[in-house]
């Protein structure tokens, strides 16, 4: 059942987020932003899910979250994830920019390089994603667990800044291999964390996007909007409540202005 369960946490989460992962590099190589935010956030939260299902760990009421899915890890007591602040930092504006948005409901960015940040992120997270905490039975009939083994190898090979991530037969690790694979260019590309081993630094531009919501720009719209589409009661009365603060800027900037317009109308007057 064990090898069953952690065949399930392979196939259906780490798998996946390798493509996920793939198809993020392929849009934000098109500047398809809004895309690679999706899929770099949908890759991140299956690896977490892959770790805890892996490790045995309730990974459910996640949603598409990464930051408490590593939180639960921690909390459990076996290990945690070796993860650097730039990462954390990466994983948390992914989240605070709609983890749940799917609708360009709120704003964007992003800022330049973040494409190194998410393969940063999938090579610190995705080494955690595989049988780590399994028994063998030695020559003694004695039960060996190699947890603090497996923990060891994986952290001294991030140590080195060895690339990948001390995983054998995983789809990113086929894609490499297979010269010929479609989806190999599109991995390898500017990829200083998977591929050939030779590469030391890459070139690129510093590209930077951003992009405001429909609701950030008109807010007033909210309920006319849900007659027609489904949108999340806490974000509607979020998006009321910007309204009226909207509403109650440009109303004082208005009034402001003509106060200025006034006071300008007197002071030509005396002039006059």
């Amino acid at each position: 059942m064990h090898i069953l369960i952690n065949d399930f946490a392979i196939r259906s989460f780490r798998e996946t987020a390798d493509k996920d992962y793939i198809t993020a590099r392929m849009a934000y190589r098109a500047r398809l932003i809004q895309p690679f935010r999706w899929s770099a956030l949908h890759c991140l939260e299956k690896y977490v899910k892959g770790v805890l299902l892996l490790n045995r760990v309730d990974a459910k009421k996640l949603k598409h979250s990464v930051l408490p899915g590593i939180e639960r890890m921690k909390l459990h007591g076996k290990f945690d994830l070796d993860l650097s602040a730039e990462t954390v930092k990466f994983i948390q504006k992914l989240e605070d920019c709609g983890a749940d948005d799917r609708y360009y409901l709120v704003s964007y960015d992003i800022e330049p390089f973040d494409i190194v940040r998410l393969d940063r992120a999938v090579w610190e997270i995705r080494r955690y994603c595989q049988p780590l905490d399994y028994d063998t039975v030695d020559r003694y009939g004695k039960t060996v667990n190699f947890l603090t083994d497996e923990l060891d190898r994986v952290h001294r090979a991030k140590e080195k800044h060895e690339k990948g991530t001390c995983i054998t037969g995983g789809i990113l690790e086929k894609v490499i291999e297979q010269k010929d694979h479609p989806a190999r260019e599109a991995l390898i590309w500017n990829n200083l964390f998977f591929g050939p081993s030779r590469r030391k630094a890459v070139k690129m531009r510093p590209d930077w996007e951003a992009g405001n919501s429909p609701f950030f720009l008109h807010p007033e719209i909210i309920d006319e909007v849900i007659k027609y589409v489904y949108i999340p009661e806490n974000f509607a009365e979020g998006v009321r409540q910007f309204a009226k603060r909207k509403a109650a800027e440009e109303a004082k900037a208005e009034r402001d202005a003509k106060r200025a317009a006034q006071l300008a109308a007197k002071q030509s007057g005396k002039t006059g």
